[in-house]
């Protein structure tokens, strides 16, 4: 009888115990839970704010920006990259484009070299790099209105970042009259990067924060160089600027018969992609 009460003692001392044990776990994970939740929610924060950023940079191609450099009345080229924008799930801004016409623009600047058009032109992009200073953007893409994108470029643009240096300052993902220079990174893709080699035309180019300050520096449109893709390729020769391209080029310009560029004596150029976004939208090439 003693032997029963002694075992019917030590489990309900058994249970006790149990109970206190659930009891200080309960209050112990409680208290964890409420101490570590901020921590939680911080990198529940961080995280949804790394997804937004990610897509939020899909729309401008890895960049902080996209810009586009586009004539007032060239509403043309306007509505049909508004159409590809709005297809490829891109973010543009429109910087409206210094005319020929501007006389009182472009006689702030000297140049007898260059013709109003060229002279333009120039201005066009060089006030662009103090509104991107203006603006604070640590990076930015400068189009063209002529511009047309391979279908994928959101894909191709992601790979191409994976190998860009942290130390680049101008890429060229639209160009002419390049040589394919030294591969950069490992990628086997069709669309590669490449150091650049003396790298013409701007239709598509990005520039970092180090390089706008240096070309607002280095760039002189009182007294230019050359045109503005010619001055910049001759910075980047010089060593003065870190350049890097893209072969073959995901953006590239469109020359429609019926659509003349606005540069006076330019050359017409044509330059194929594998699957052009303004050709599946249905405009002429």
């Amino acid at each position: 009888m003693k032997s029963d009460y002694s075992l019917i003692k030590q489990l309900h001392q058994s249970r006790c115990m149990i109970k206190i044990f659930i009891t200080i776990s309960m209050t112990i994970l409680f208290y964890l839970i409420f101490l570590l939740r901020p921590l939680f929610d911080y990198y529940s924060y961080k995280e949804l704010k790394l997804q937004k950023q990610n897509k939020s940079l899909d729309r401008t191609l890895g960049f902080d920006h996209i810009y586009v450099i586009n004539l007032d009345y060239r509403m043309d080229r306007r509505k049909r990259l508004d159409d590809i924008a709005s297809y490829l799930g891109l973010d543009f801004k429109y910087f409206p484009a210094i005319s020929k016409d501007d006389v009182q623009t472009l006689n702030r600047y000297g140049s007898a070299d260059m013709n109003p058009s060229a002279k333009a032109c120039y201005l066009s992009h060089y006030y662009i790099y103090k509104l991107m200073v203006a603006e604070n953007y640590n990076s930015a893409l400068i189009l063209e209105d002529d511009a047309d994108f391979e279908l994928n470029i959101t894909d191709i643009m992601t790979d191409i970042h994976r190998d860009l240096p942290a130390s680049w300052e101008v890429l060229y993902v639209g160009h002419c009259f390049e040589s394919v220079g030294e591969q950069v990174g490992k990628s086997s893709s069709v669309h590669r990067l490449y150091k650049s080699v003396s790298p013409m035309c701007l239709h598509a180019y990005a520039i970092s924060y180090s390089a706008v300050h240096k070309l607002i520096e280095l760039l002189d449109p009182v007294i230019p160089r050359g045109s503005v893709d010619y001055s910049l390729k001759v910075l980047i020769d010089e060593g003065k600027i870190s350049s890097y391209s893209v072969h073959p080029q995901p953006i590239v310009q469109w020359k429609a018969t019926d659509n003349p560029s606005d540069i006076t004596n330019s050359i017409p150029l044509s330059f194929s992609l594998l699957n052009s976004t303004s050709r599946f939208l249905g405009y002429k090439q």
